[in-house]
C-alpha cells in the first residue's frame, strides 16, 4: 500500500493540540495581567478552552492563590499529543 505524501492524521493530531496548548498558555498569560473576561478575545479564548480546564479544576484545587489547572492541563494534553504521535504510523 502506498503512504500518502503528507501523513494527514499526524498533521491534525501535532496542530490540533497544538493550538489547544497555544490557547492555554495565551489566556494563562491574560489572566495574569487581568484581560480575562473584558474582551471578546479572551471571552472567545475562555469558551475555547474551558471544556479542557473545568474537569482540572473540579479534581484540583487552587493552591494559595496560584491557579494550576492550566499547568496540569498543559502537561495531560501534550502528554497525550506525543503518545498518540508515538502510536501512529509514520505514514498516517
Amino acid at each position: 500500500m502506498f503512504g500518502l505524501p503528507i501523513p494527514i492524521l499526524h498533521w491534525i493530531v501535532q496542530y490540533g493540540i497544538g493550538l489547544i496548548l497555544f490557547t492555554l498558555f495565551l489566556r494563562a498569560i491574560a489572566s495574569w495581567f487581568g484581560l480575562d473576561e473584558r474582551y471578546s478575545f479572551f471571552r472567545f479564548l475562555a469558551s475555547y478552552t474551558d471544556p479542557f480546564i473545568k474537569p482540572v479544576r473540579q479534581l484540583v484545587p487552587p493552591i494559595m492563590f496560584i491557579d494550576v489547572s492550566f499547568m496540569i492541563t498543559m502537561f495531560l494534553l501534550y502528554t497525550l499529543m506525543v503518545l498518540l504521535l508515538q502510536a501512529l504510523p509514520p505514514t498516517w
